[in-house]
């Protein structure tokens, strides 16, 4: 059986960013509530939310497997700052898409690749509404987080840069089957070309969350959450005794808590300590 958020709550491990150490016990709490408040949304909106600590490897299997529902979340030990950036991200990309659907109505092969049905000269149009959808996922977490659970502390976002497919570079990224690959500016190859054209968008994004839009998308979530709560299979624990939880310390030579297969003391273990 996949992970529940009981699950992950139950198990914060140490975090560069000290969570357990800079927030309150009432922080913890709320955050632990709004990681309660986004496991019944996605219910409600017909998505399993996968708590495993093994979010990169879930995503390439759903990439695999096609129409399953997943939303896998987790890929550090940190649970206050990154991983609930990472439902907040998952949130707003929920919004922007189509909840029915898997992966919100995105095709598995965006943002590297088309469908082969595309014309070249009609990349960079098919791909720009995924990168408008990513960068209001990537600038969005501080507004739709205070909105939705007034927390104000700074949440990580789900990766380090933006994922974007911007056509016209020279990098190529292996797509699935079906799709053809874009040449396109990469993060690391072209960072200046990257980085202007990502820092433009992400610009434009931001004038996305009107007071309008984020009323809007507080409705939707409480709609889906109150959906979702009723459809829960039981009821989870007080947050404010979750929050008391003090987080596991791995053993030096365990395997790391992302996932990676190295060493902790190899891995996030490093950061930690440093």
């Amino acid at each position: 059986m996949p992970a529940t958020v009981v699950d992950a709550v139950e198990t914060p491990y140490p975090c560069a960013c000290r969570c357990h150490e800079v927030l309150s016990a009432s922080e913890r709490a709320a955050g632990i509530e709004a990681l309660y408040r986004f496991d019944d949304a996605m219910r409600g909106w017909g998505q399993l939310v996968i708590w495993d600590l093994a979010a990169p490897t879930l995503w390439r299997l759903q990439q695999q497997l096609g129409e399953v529902k997943w939303v896998a979340v987790r890929d550090g030990g940190c649970i206050h700052s990154r991983l609930l950036g990472f439902c907040v991200h998952e949130t707003i990309h929920a919004i922007c898409g189509d909840v029915t659907q898997p992966n919100y109505g995105t095709p598995v092969g965006l943002p590297y690749g088309v469908p082969e049905s595309i014309a070249a000269i009609d990349e960079a149009t098919y791909l720009h509404t995924f990168n408008q959808h990513e960068a209001r996922a990537w600038v969005g977490l501080a507004a739709v987080a205070y909105r939705l659970f007034g927390i104000e502390w700074t949440l990580l976002p789900a990766r380090e840069v933006g994922t974007y497919g911007f056509a016209g570079g020279n990098a190529l990224t292996d797509v699935p089957p079906g799709y053809r690959r874009v040449p396109h500016f990469d993060h690391v190859q072209h960072p200046r070309r990257y980085l202007a054209l990502a820092h433009k968008l992400e610009a434009e994004a931001r004038d996305w969350f009107t007071p309008a839009k984020l009323d809007e998308i507080a409705a939707r979530f409480t709609a889906a959450e109150a959906l979702g709560r009723s459809r829960r299979p039981t009821t989870f624990p007080a947050a404010r005794e979750m929050a008391r939880i003090r987080p596991k310390q791995p053993g030096r030579n365990d395997l790391c808590v992302c996932g990676s297969m190295r060493k902790w003391k190899q891995c996030c273990g490093a950061t930690v300590a440093g």
